[in-house]
């Protein structure tokens, strides 16, 4: 089986890269980037180095190295364009498939620009590329046009150890506008906030209870990594009026803080712990969380 993994340099590409040839796939890795020779002689795969925006026809098909599948590992912003171009030279019998944050967009032009014999898959993975293996991970699966190939990544990826769950592109990014898009608002946000106040983070660890590093320690874990990712997951979701609901409910907190209103301040919490429904739980497991951490700490120490 031959996949070849456009963007396959990146963290993500270079990742299923791996796990590809680790699973008997013959891979091949396509990428514009000066690294590219290098990341596929560690992994001991074949290489082009290309832009794949830039060729003609009849060399996107030997870019591709006629490919059972093709995977894609782009930015969201040239992941149009990138489909536009790959998409029509796929072969009957094939399977494209994207593993893009968003999926609405790529999902519509897949379909848009392939044979509709060729199976169609989006896929998010919910790891990064620092994941040591696909067990115990979460992997989304959006199927368009399911065949063989769809079946057989599908066993691949449960035999791997995956969670895998099926949603639609609409559900998808209607969901993971507030699970990342939100969430990662907010983190960046305290991030800035930080900065703003010139406020001393390393100092402050000596002070911070498990709960609140981990806090810090997710924010920074989102700052080190690629921001043109973030800045395109908060782009290409429909993010505008979460950060209006966002901004309008801080806005309320601040303007109850000001007015010294410390019963409106809870009923608010109250509300909210009402709609979250099983706060018990969450305690428990976060427990759970704090515990190892502190573990961690004690071992370190």
């Amino acid at each position: 089986m031959r996949i070849t993994i456009l963007g396959g340099a990146g963290g993500m590409g270079e990742w299923f890269a791996r796990f590809f040839d680790n699973n008997d796939f013959d891979v091949r890795i396509v990428d514009i980037t000066d690294n590219t020779e290098a990341v596929a002689k560690r992994l001991g795969v074949e290489f082009l180095v290309t832009d794949l925006l830039k060729l003609k026809p009849g060399a996107v098909r030997d870019a591709l190295g006629d490919a059972d599948i093709v995977l894609l590992s782009v930015p969201i912003a040239v992941t149009g364009g990138v489909i536009e171009r790959v998409g029509p030279e796929l072969h009957e019998g094939s399977l494209l498939m994207d593993i893009t944050s968003v999926k609405r967009m790529p999902m519509a032009m897949m379909e848009r620009w392939t044979n509709e014999r060729v199976e169609i898959l989006g896929t998010h993975p919910l790891f990064g590329p620092s994941a040591k293996s696909m067990r115990g991970q979460s992997v989304i699966f959006v199927p368009l046009r399911s065949g063989p190939l769809s079946e057989r990544l599908y066993k691949l990826f449960v035999g791997s150890g995956a969670k895998v769950e099926f949603l639609t592109a609409a559900e998808h990014d209607q969901l993971f506008g507030v699970i990342q898009g939100l969430t990662h608002f907010i983190l960046f946000s305290l991030g800035l906030t930080l900065r703003e106040l010139n406020f001393d983070i390393e100092r402050s660890r000596n002070f911070m209870t498990p709960m609140y590093e981990i806090l810090i320690d997710f924010m920074g874990r989102l700052l080190h990594q690629d921001p043109q990712l973030y800045a395109e997951i908060q782009t290409n979701f429909e993010m505008h009026e979460i950060h209006k609901a966002f901004l309008r409910a801080a806005m309320r907190l601040s303007e109850l803080v000001a007015d010294r209103n410390l019963d409106e301040f809870m009923d608010e919490l109250l509300k909210a712990r009402r709609y979250f429904g099983n706060t018990e739980r969450a305690l428990i497991d976060s427990d759970r969380i704090l515990e190892e951490k502190l573990k961690l700490s004690l071992e370190e120490d």
